[in-house]
Order: C-alpha cells, then structure tokens, then sequence
C-alpha cells in the first residue's frame, strides 16, 4: 500500500492541545456528538459557576460538572484551577480553542463515558467533621485494581481499616445522591460486606468485589483483582498494610479506583480526568478528619508514571498535584510518586545544533507491527516569552514505503497528513504552542495504530520511521528535548500496545560484557539519551520522587529513570534534577520485586519498578509527618541521612538524589 502526505489546513483558531484535536476529529474511531467524554479543563481568572453559567448559554445540556466540587469551589475565582468534567463533543471542540471565550485556557480529553454511568441529579454534599484519635494519619492511594478486603487492610475479619473508598469504574449506586460517577463506599459499608458474605470464617472475594463495584465479568466488567496480582493492592499493602494482630486503627485508608480503561490506556493521555476527580474527591474527604478541630496529616501515594511533556515542571499533572497538596492550607498533606521505569526504554531525545555539529539531526522511529494503540512524538522547543515564539525548527517524516512529508515549522497552522492510497489518515504531524507557564511549542507526530480487530479500519505501516531536523531560529546553547508516549500494554490487561522506540545505529546498549548501559557513555553522540528519562508526572516541587535499588548488588535497577529536567524560567521552586531518594524494588538481579499484598486475602505477591519503591516512603513518611515542620523534601533528606543504604559508589546524582534510605515493611508491626 502506498502513503502519501499532503497539507491539511487547520480552519478557525489554533487548537490549544493537539492530541485533544486529533481525537476529537478522528475518522479512524468516530464519536457520535451525542456521546459524553469525561475531560480536565485549565480555567484562568473564572470561577467554576461563571464557567458553567457561560456554557449553559451557548451549549445547554452539554456539560456536567461532579458533585465533587461544592458550592464553595464552584464560586472560588483562581488564577488557574484545574477541573474535571463531563461534556458532549460540540462544546469541547470549541473549548479547545485558543481564545474561546469561557475561560479555558487547557483541554484533555479522558474517556467515552456510558450516560447511564453518570448520575445527573447528584449534589454536593454536607462536609461533616469527623473527629479521630490524637495519633491518626491519613494513608492514601489511587490506583487500579484496589483489593480493600485483603488481611492486611482490616482490623478484624469483619471490620475495616479503608474509611473511605470511590470506586469510580461503576454505576451510580441507587440512593446516592452525592457521586456523579461511580459509588462512594465507607468503613460501614464495607464492614457490612465483609459480615454478610463471610461464611465459616471465609469471606467470598468474588461475591465482596462483584458488590462493591469493581468485578462483574458477565457485564465485561474487568477488574485486576479479579486476577491472582494487582498493582493497586500490591502497592497499597506496601504504603498502609498492617496485620490484624497488629490492632492498628491510627492509619485510617481513603483511596480511589481507577477506571481500568484509563489504566490500560499508558500513554496517560485518558488518565487526567480520572486523576482530577478521584483527586478532587479524596481532598474533600480528607479535610473532614480532625483532632480538636484541626485536620489530621494526609500521606497519598500515586504509582503512575509516563514518558511524555515538557520534563520541566510546568505540565498539568505537576500543577494539578501542587493544586492538590494546597487545596487545604490547614492540612498537611505529602506525597509520593515514582521515579519512572522508562531509563533503557529508548524513549528520549535531544536535537542539538551548532558548529561542532551535524547542519541537521536525524531521528529513526521503530514503529512496531501488532501495535493496537496509537504511537505519539513531541519535540519540545525551548521556553519562549516571546508572542509569538521563534521558529526554532523544521521537521520532515518519511515513513516506510512512502515518501518524505513536506516541511513543519515551528509555527501555529502548520499541519501535514499523511494518507493511504484510500485517502484515509494514518498520521497527522502538526505544531502548537502550550502556554503559560510552560510557555513552548511542541510539534507532534501522530500515528495510527498498525493492528486493529476491527475489520477496514485505516492502519499505519509498522517499520522504521525517519524523522529529520533542520535549524533555524535556534542557538547553539538551546535544544529540542523528545519524548515518545508511553503505549506499552500493562500486566494482567488484554494485549494491545506495543511501545514505539528510537532505532539509531549509534546507540549502544550494551557495555563490553553484553549488560545493558544504565547510563550513557562518555562522549556518546548518539541523540538518544537515558539521562533526562524521569517520569513525565514527577517533576514537581513538592511531592517525594522515588527511584529504585536493587538490594543484594547495592545499585540502582536498570530501567530506574533519572534526571536531570529541562530547566526554564518557569520550573518550579526549589527545582529537582531527579529523584529525591532511591527505595527498595528488587532483591536482586535474578530474584526481581518484592513482596507484598496478593488480590486474594492470604495471598502474597511480586512486583518490581519504581511504582513499589514509592509506598515504601510513604509508608515512612505517614509515622514522621506528624512532628516534622519540614517540607517532605526536607524530611526525606534528614530520613537517608538516618537510614542510609549504601549505594555503588560514583552513581550519578541524577539518579539517587540524596541517595539510598533503607526501609524494612514489618506488616505485624504497628507505627
């Protein structure tokens, strides 16, 4: 089959995010109008009421903001404020406009959502106090697959630890008058299930999971903890899980379940939403925990990670996490994320121009067969005050069997599609600017899936892409920072992606013993890098970044991403060139993981990767954030420094931070 490219003008205003435009005009996987999409929207200097009352105006029954978000948040005007919602395809097309006129100033779209899914008549609800014991620290966690009744997360066989747990992939329970989407289930609740289907002191699992939400194989319902692993209890056991001999009732759990489509969806283009609401939700319940009318301390840990954004601090997941921990100025609130597992993924470019130099830089893309999901580049220009900003580059594609795409500038408008001899889109490669305060361009190339189930659906060709740069309007000391999405199936969910990566012949993998190079070498020249690897989502001020060690050689794990992040005016203070300590995710080189909480009560499990070394410091940090007035930085660095874990020496500080904390997880002990 042969592929041509051809220009593909954008009619009216610039479109503020290009993967948002892509989606929402694919003919490849069309969306009726009808159909309702779940999005995180960025409003400046608008309040949520003025907001809704604008849209009501020009698009009546068309939007859908939760009940998560009371009357006072609704009134409350920010300067910028992330907010999930629900809206039909007609007003996000427009709000995904540059100057639209309501507000938005940022659009990404989440998943289709089924409308019997949503609850419209749900209203706020009363923020009633609930007084706690002196010592109790709130332990939180957002995940997939969250196996609540598990042992460890109880304090007897019939009551629970988890307070409070929203179960977001479910429908609306009858009653509810307080949950737009999914259900909201207490320590009550839960305490209920767990003595109603346990018979002989067994609990059915598959009976307490099918009722509270999250499994029901006979509607298509799939959950991970209908599996013998799940990443969600896994790491819960790690950062909250005490025995029940342990009689812990000062580590009260709230938590939210993913939406396994979300989940399963790994570039994070479809998790945002979910992330704000289920954010939103647990801020909510977390101020109404007091001890003599003040909330009690919160430790969240979050065990996601992605590849893609600007790397520099001004990304919506970094903000949304800042707008997170501040939502409540008097409550103290931490949290954890990891490092990222992304280091030898070959997912990670720089584009440098200069004397010295080749006069354009080439990037070779190994775009796999049997990839069920779209693949995505960005090229990130460096920061801009300017209006309008420089034209830094150029960029070229040249796919396998077809011919060299014309040229895309730096510039707004600049859009070029690539089609089969049918005439049908298979990769759209185009330029838009992300504004304050990340403040620059990203041109980005859009691939079509190369497998699909469905039959006649447009595929692109797998093979080796060729994707070349020329200067313009660039210095010597600037670059192009590159960044593949993460796509690559997760365990336990149905094949389908298949992770692009960069195919350059000057790479070098391996070291002169056939192990794979954790780091780049000395005066390598390749323009595929592992330095600057750090996950997408970590690179904010305040939360703790936590890579990975392996404990029996004392060196970082392989695939344990590092710094440093592409420094601008706008990155935040104090800036991070990495992860700020490194945490236990293997025991050893053959022996990979650790151990923790199977999906089944009894069941013990491994799993390795940053996303385990993460709980592991919150699970520290929620017996110390109580008497500590350091920032969790802060405290972090005092924590190695009481419980150092010798590391190799000469590792890079891009990858260790402060360096490795030893952290032993007794489940029979209390805190």
């Amino acid at each position: 089959m042969s592929y041509n490219w051809k220009p593909a003008p954008i009619n009216g205003p610039a479109p503020i995010d290009a993967l948002t435009y892509t989606r929402l005009s694919s003919t490849t996987f069309p969306v009726a109008d009808e159909a309702w999409w779940s999005a995180m929207i960025e409003l400046e200097e608008t309040s949520i009421a003025a907001f809704e009352q604008l849209v009501a105006q020009a698009f009546p029954q068309e939007l859908l903001v939760p009940a998560a978000y009371d009357l006072g948040d609704r009134a409350a005007l920010k300067h910028r404020q992330f907010v999930a919602i629900f809206a039909r395809k007609p007003l996000l097309s427009v709000l995904n406009r540059k100057d639209n006129g309501f507000g938005v100033v940022n659009v990404h779209l989440g998943m289709v959502t089924p409308e019997a899914w949503l609850n419209f008549a749900a209203m706020p609800g009363e923020d009633t106090v609930e007084e706690v014991g002196p010592d109790t620290v709130l332990t939180g966690m957002i995940d997939d697959g969250l196996g609540i009744a598990h042992e460890l997360f109880r304090t007897g066989p019939e009551t629970t630890r988890v307070a409070y747990c929203a179960v977001l992939p479910s429908p609306p329970q009858e009653g509810d008058t307080e949950t737009t989407q999914g259900r909201v289930l207490n320590a009550k609740q839960i305490d209920s299930y767990l003595k109603e289907f346990t018979w002989s002191d067994l609990l059915d699992e598959d009976l307490f999971y099918s009722q509270t939400g999250q499994v029901e194989l006979a509607e298509g319902k799939f959950s991970p903890v209908s599996l013998r692993r799940s990443h969600g209890t896994h790491v819960m056991g790690l950062s909250a899980g005490y025995a029940q001999g342990a009689d812990v009732t000062s580590r009260p759990i709230i938590c939210a379940v993913l939406p396994p489509r979300v989940v399963e969806d790994t570039s994070g283009i479809s998790l945002l939403p979910s992330l704000c609401l289920a954010l939103q939700m647990l801020s909510k319940r977390a101020s109404r925990y007091r001890v003599a009318g003040k909330p009690v301390p919160f430790v969240l840990n979050f065990s996601y990670g992605n590849f893609s954004g600007p790397h520099d601090g001004t990304d919506e997941v970094s903000r949304l996490f800042e707008q997170f921990l501040s939502a409540d100025p008097q409550q103290k609130r931490w949290m954890t994320l990891p490092a990222g597992n992304g280091n030898l993924a070959r997912a990670h470019g720089v584009l440098r121009f200069g004397e010295d130099l080749p006069e354009e830089a080439e990037l070779f893309l190994r775009v796999l067969p049997d990839d069920n999901t779209a693949s995505h580049v960005e090229f990130w220009m460096p920061y801009s005050k300017a209006v309008t900003p420089p034209d830094y580059v150029s960029l070229t594609v040249t796919p396998p069997f077809g011919g060299e795409s014309l040229t895309v500038n730096a510039r707004e408008g600049q859009k070029q599609v690539l089609c089969d001899s049918q005439g049908r889109v298979v990769a759209t490669l185009m330029y838009t600017f992300e504004p304050a305060p990340t403040a620059r361009g990203v041109i980005t190339l859009a691939i079509e899936p190369t497998a699909s189930l469905k039959q006649g659906q447009a595929l692109a060709p797998s093979g080796r892409w060729k994707i070349r740069a020329k200067p313009k309007e660039i210095y010597p000391d600037q670059q192009v920072e590159v960044w593949i999405r993460r796509d690559q199936t997760l365990p336990g969910y149905r094949p389908g992606g298949r992770q692009s990566f960069f195919d350059n012949g000057d790479y070098q993998r391996f070291g002169p013993f056939g192990r794979p190079l954790p780091v780049d070498p000395v005066d390598d020249v390749s323009p595929v890098r592992r330095s600057g690897t750090l996950s997408g989502f970590a690179d904010g001020s305040s939360p703790m970044v936590i890579a990975a060690f392996t404990r029996q050689s004392h060196e970082v794990s392989d695939y344990s991403a590092a710094g440093p992040l592409t420094v601008t005016p706008m990155s935040p203070s104090p800036f991070r060139s990495g992860p700020d300590a490194v945490a236990e995710a293997d025991q050893s080189p053959v022996v990979w993981g650790v151990l923790s909480a199977g999906s089944r009560c009894g069941s013990y499990v491994r799993l390795n990767g940053t996303s385990v070394a993460a709980p592991r410091v919150a699970r520290l940090a929620s017996d110390h954030i109580a008497d500590c007035d350091d920032p969790a930085r802060g405290w972090l660095m005092q924590a190695v420094n009481a419980a150092r874990f010798e590391l190799y020496p000469g590792t890079d500080k891009d990858r260790i931070g402060q360096g490795g904390i030893d952290i032993p997880v007794d489940w029979n002990t209390g805190p």
